[in-house]
């Protein structure tokens, strides 16, 4: 076995993903030390060669009635433990409590609109809010992506446009199909773009954009617009659910979003309060 083969287990995941799971096998190495029953280790981390299921299932009951931890929180530490076994070729059968996926949140076009109506101006910088704002909310790209991207990712023409995601979730490349309205934002943001930096969209002091960075500006455009609990997230979740109102299907866009499996994608399904105010119109 590795030397470490929890970080080599790892090596696969993306930044946040890493220390994520890296946090959440460390809690599990400390309430394992600690457990009285598991005495026997002298206070040593678990061997996950011979883990057993019978002692992912004692964490987990002790994370739901001593820590009281919510559904997502518990499978998040399942998932790493998960991860490392499957690395060292072990299958971990066991099920995490069930979560309750909420509805997604999705801005309405008067809402959207509102919210890129207060990033329009005539400032570089204004162009380029616009164009982060059109590429999460009609390409659906994750904010990480956006701060990820570089003018070379682009092909923009008169008539279509593209773009390429290298650094998606779980690392995977994808290439991302552009519409009029996001076309016309990134060619007016390059036109007036500082020529520095290898990055495509700069701070004012033509540094590259953190995923934080973007979440402010998100959250200060919508309250401008007079909007609450708008994130990066809730923009893609837009894209999402326009796209299926509009009929596109699962899997086109599972692609798009850059999801793996299409229980993802689906929870897009859910209908809006909007969609189901113009049902029953007609009834």
């Amino acid at each position: 076995m590795s030397p470490n083969p929890i970080d080599d287990s790892l090596s696969t995941f993306s930044g946040r993903t890493r220390q994520r799971y890296q946090a959440a096998l460390a809690d599990f190495s400390a309430w394992y030390r600690d457990n009285e029953c598991y005495a026997q280790t002298n206070g040593e981390d678990p061997d996950y060669e011979l883990l057993s299921p019978v002692e992912v299932q004692d964490y987990m009951q002790y994370l739901q009635t001593v820590r009281h931890l919510a559904p997502a929180s518990i499978n998040l530490r399942l998932a790493a433990i998960r991860s490392l076994l499957k690395y060292l070729g072990r299958n971990l059968r066991l099920r995490g409590p069930k979560q309750v996926v909420p509805p997604v949140r999705a801005l309405s076009a008067r809402e959207l609109g509102r919210l890129l109506a207060a990033a329009e101006g005539e400032g570089w910088t204004d162009k380029r809010n616009l164009a982060m704002l059109n590429l999460m909310a009609r390409a659906g790209l994750r904010v990480g992506e956006v701060v990820a991207l570089t003018p070379s990712d682009l092909e923009i023409n008169g008539r279509s446009g593209w773009l390429t995601v290298r650094s998606g979730k779980g690392n995977k490349t994808r290439r991302v199909p552009l519409n009029s309205e996001c076309r016309a934002a990134l060619q007016a943001y390059l036109a007036v773009r500082p020529n520095t930096g290898e990055a495509l969209f700069l701070s004012r002091s033509f540094l590259p954009l953190s995923s934080r960075d973007v979440q402010r500006l998100v959250s200060d455009l919508a309250r401008h617009a007079g909007l609450t609990d708008v994130t990066p997230h809730t923009l893609r979740h837009t894209f999402a659910t326009r796209a299926v109102e509009k009929g596109v299907d699962l899997a086109t866009l599972a692609a798009m979003l850059g999801h793996s499996r299409l229980e993802t994608t689906g929870r897009y399904l859910h209908p809006t309060a909007e969609r189901m105010q113009e049902a029953v119109e007609g009834v």
